[in-house]
C-alpha cells in the first residue's frame, strides 16, 4: 500500500469516521475544550492515527505482501507464456502453416486468459482492501461509540496536514493518543482471541 492514493483513502475514511462521531470527554482530566455556546470540541490527528494504529499497520503489511505475491504469480505465468512463444519461434521453420496458426491462436487464447486472470486477481485484492477499509472505519466508529458513553464531547474533528479542512488545531484539545491507545488495546485483545 505504498500507493499514495490508497493512503489518502485511509485518511479520508479516518477523517469521516472520527469527524462524524460523537466522542465525549472523560472526567479523568483528558482534553476538554469549550467553544462558543459551550460546545465541546476536540480533534484527532488522522495522520498520527494511521501511523500508530496497529490494525492499519497490519493491514498495510498484509496488502503489500498480497500485492507482491500477486506480482510474483503473474510474473511466473507471463514468463511461462514467453517461454512457450520462444519455443514455437524456434520450431517455426519445421512447422506447417496450419500448425503455426494453431500455435498462434493457442498463445493468443492463453494471453487473453492471463490478462483476465490478472484483472480478476486485482479486482479480488481491491475488494479485500475495501472490506478492510470498512473494517477500519467500523473499528473506529465502534470504539468512539463505546467511549462516547463515558464522555461528552459534542464534536470530534479529524485533522490532517495534507488535504484536511482544519487549518489549525490547538494541541491542548488533541485526543489522538487516547484514541490510538484505546484502539490498539482493543485490537490486541481481538487479535489475541483469534
Amino acid at each position: 500500500m505504498k500507493n499514495p492514493s490508497i493512503a489518502y483513502v485511509w485518511l479520508a475514511i479516518l477523517t469521516i469516521a472520527v469527524g462524524y462521531s460523537l466522542f465525549k470527554p472523560s472526567t479523568s482530566g483528558s482534553a476538554s475544550a469549550t467553544t462558543a455556546d459551550g460546545k465541546r470540541i476536540v480533534f484527532v490527528n488522522s495522520d498520527s492515527l494511521l501511523t500508530n494504529y496497529q490494525f492499519y499497520k497490519d493491514a498495510q503489511k498484509e496488502f503489500e505482501n498480497k500485492g507482491y505475491r500477486l506480482q510474483v504469480d503473474l510474473g511466473q505465468k507471463e514468463r511461462a507464456l514467453q517461454a512457450e512463444l520462444q519455443a514455437i519461434q524456434q520450431r517455426a521453420e519445421a512447422m506447417t502453416q496450419a500448425q503455426l496458426q494453431a500455435a498462434d491462436m493457442t498463445l493468443k487464447k492463453k494471453g487473453a486468459e492471463l490478462q483476465q486472470y490478472s484483472q480478476q486477481k486485482q479486482a479480488e485484492l481491491g475488494q479485500e482492501q475495501a472490506k478492510k477499509n470498512e473494517e477500519l472505519y467500523n473499528n473506529i466508529r465502534e470504539y468512539i461509540a463505546k467511549v462516547n458513553k463515558e464522555n461528552k464531547y459534542e464534536f470530534v474533528l479529524g485533522y490532517s496536514k495534507v488535504g484536511g479542512g482544519i487549518l489549525f488545531a490547538d494541541a491542548s484539545v488533541d485526543v489522538t493518543q487516547k484514541l490510538v491507545d484505546g484502539l490498539n488495546k482493543e485490537y490486541a485483545a481481538k487479535k489475541g482471541d483469534k
